[in-house]
């Protein structure tokens, strides 16, 4: 399937109405982000840089500096035999993002108590507590409220490093190949919702024990499922 980026004549391309358009090196990145993310492209798969830029109907050099990207973040690596696949991040990488994650976003959601726009608050929570209505048995897109909570914090705490940083976790805990876990999808509303809640009192202590408690929760039920810690009675 070909996916259109534009021609890399237009690689840098002018300043629109909502800020600067993506280059090509930077739609080209996304995309295969995007791939890998959603396992179109799986753990220890080969990358052909020629075959992926047909794909993408961009150039050899956008999706050269996509990939040698990818490569210096650790998404891709090089093998041996100069092969890039993709890194298959798995269970012990997962539960240590989790951790970094609770220690960042903990204090994230502290930093972001008071900063984030009511009516963004607002309808966030009107999307989770519709979710808790009518979808509460979970199902891909029933997570777009819980990720919007996420998101929402990093933006809003104040330090572009520190968002960056948390971007950068939730990135690779999704690539991990552990599958999220659907009988946890009733009670991650519930926490999100105490968390959305801390945030619109400006509570910034609650609103840092709640985030803290929630990602603590997940890591916590991971490590269940995967036999790292005992199942509860």
């Amino acid at each position: 399937m070909n996916i259109e980026l534009t021609d890399p004549s237009v690689e840098n391309a002018a300043t629109g109405c909502d800020g600067p358009a993506l280059s090509v090196s930077e739609r080209t990145y996304q995309a295969l982000l995007d791939r890998i993310a959603a396992r179109q492209i799986g753990p220890g798969e080969v990358l052909e840089e020629r075959r992926l830029a047909e794909e993408l109907n961009v150039s050899r050099t956008p999706m050269r500096a996509a990939l040698n990207r990818l490569l210096g973040e650790g998404i891709l690596k090089r093998l041996s035999n100069g092969s890039v696949v993709v890194h298959a991040f798995g269970v012990t990488e997962l539960l240590e993002l989790l951790q970094i994650r609770q220690l960042l976003e903990g204090q994230a959601a502290a930093m972001a108590a008071g900063r984030i726009p009511g009516d963004k608050l607002a309808a966030v929570k009107a999307r989770l507590e519709d979710v808790m209505r009518y979808s509460a048995a979970g199902g891909e897109s029933t997570w777009t409220a819980d990720n919007e909570v996420h998101e929402l914090v990093a933006a809003y705490c104040g330090n572009k490093s520190m968002a960056a940083m948390i971007a950068d976790a939730r990135r690779r805990a999704r690539l991990c190949n552990v599958e999220r876990l659907s009988q946890r999808a009733v009670q991650a509303r519930a926490e999100h919702l105490a968390i959305v809640q801390a945030l619109q009192a400006g509570d910034a202590e609650q609103a840092r024990a709640t985030m803290t408690a929630h990602l603590g929760a997940v890591r916590r039920a991971f490590a269940r499922t995967l036999g790292y810690l005992p199942h509860e009675d």
